[in-house]
């Protein structure tokens, strides 16, 4: 089972659990996404009176976004730099 997880966890498929491997699958543009929609959808539901949702919500959603954006981009141009891709 934990050979499974491991295999599972390891992004890049090089044998070895990295906090690389860890940071790519939490930094993922996927998670940017969720995070839109979830924005997109509260909002609308606020619009059409189907939900009375803290404005402080989405901006929590943002902020979570704007953050893995940050981390995403700071990545991929450290990546760059170094030659991989």
């Amino acid at each position: 089972m934990k050979r499974k997880i491991k295999a599972w966890l390891d992004i890049n498929d090089d044998g070895d659990l990295t906090i690389d491997d860890l940071q790519t699958l939490v930094v993922r543009h996927e998670w940017m996404f969720v995070a839109g929609v979830l924005i997109s959808a509260g909002s609308l539901a606020n619009v059409l009176g189907y939900a009375e949702i803290n404005s402080d919500w989405f901006w929590f959603f943002a902020g979570i976004a704007a953050m893995l954006e940050y981390i995403d981009d700071i990545r991929r141009r450290g990546r760059g730099k170094n030659g991989h891709s």
